[in-house]
C-alpha cells in the first residue's frame, strides 16, 4: 500500500485528504501467470488498476494476427473498454506473470467524487498520464529502423526491456521476433 500512497501523492493534483480516500477505495489484487483481467465483453472496464509489481499486456486480436498495445510491469492501467465513453475496443488484457496490485471500483469512487471535485481531478490527471505514455509508445513505433527503435526501447524502457522475453519484446516493438533476435546479437 505504500508505492500505491507514494505514486498517489506524486501526482500534481494530489492533497492528503484526497490520497487517503482514494487509497482507501483500492483493494488489493493479485493476478496469476495466464490469467485475463479483461475481455472485450467489459469484464473489468470499471476497474482502475496500479499495478506494483509484475507483467502485463494490452493486445487486440485480428482474425490474422494479434496486435500488442502496451506492455506495462508497474503503474496504472486505465480502463480502455469504453467506461466513460460506452464505446467498446477489443481489447484483451492478459497477464504474462505473476501480478501484484491495487484495483479501483470506478462506479463507487464515481458515487464518492461527486462530493470531492479534487478526487476527478487527480483521475483525470492519471488518464491524462496514460495518454501521455501512449504517445510516447507511438512514435516509437514510428522509428522506422528497427535497431533504432530497439535502441529507443532499451533507453526509455530499461526495467521492463529487463522483463521481457525476445518474443515479448518483438510484440512490443512490433517486428518478427527472428529479426529483433539478429539485432539483440
Amino acid at each position: 500500500m505504500e508505492e500505491l500512497r507514494k505514486r498517489l501523492r506524486s501526482l500534481k493534483t494530489a492533497d492528503e485528504k484526497t490520497v487517503t480516500l482514494l487509497e482507501n477505495l483500492f483493494i488489493p489484487v493479485t493476478f496469476k501467470r495466464n490469467w485475463v483481467i479483461s475481455y472485450p465483453t467489459g469484464i473489468s472496464a470499471a476497474n482502475l488498476y496500479y499495478i506494483t509489481d509484475g507483467l502485463v499486456m494490452s493486445v487486440i486480436s485480428k482474425p490474422d494476427e494479434d496486435y500488442c498495445l502496451w506492455i506495462i510491469n508497474k503503474g496504472f492501467i486505465v480502463p480502455g473498454n469504453g467506461f466513460l465513453t460506452g464505446k467498446k475496443k477489443e481489447e484483451v488484457i492478459e497477464v504474462l506473470n505473476d501480478t501484484k496490485g491495487y484495483a479501483l471500483n470506478l462506479l463507487r469512487t464515481d458515487t464518492i467524487a461527486r462530493n470531492n471535485i479534487n478526487m476527478y481531478r487527480m483521475l483525470l490527471e492519471i488518464y491524462e498520464e496514460a495518454l501521455v505514455e501512449g504517445a510516447g509508445r507511438e512514435i516509437m513505433l514510428r522509428i522506422k529502423n528497427i535497431t533504432d527503435r530497439y535502441d529507443h526501447f532499451l533507453k526509455e524502457y530499461p526495467d521492463l526491456a529487463r522483463k521481457l522475453t525476445i518474443e515479448q519484446q518483438a510484440k512490443y516493438l512490433q517486428v518478427d521476433r527472428r529479426y529483433l533476435y539478429k539485432i539483440i546479437k
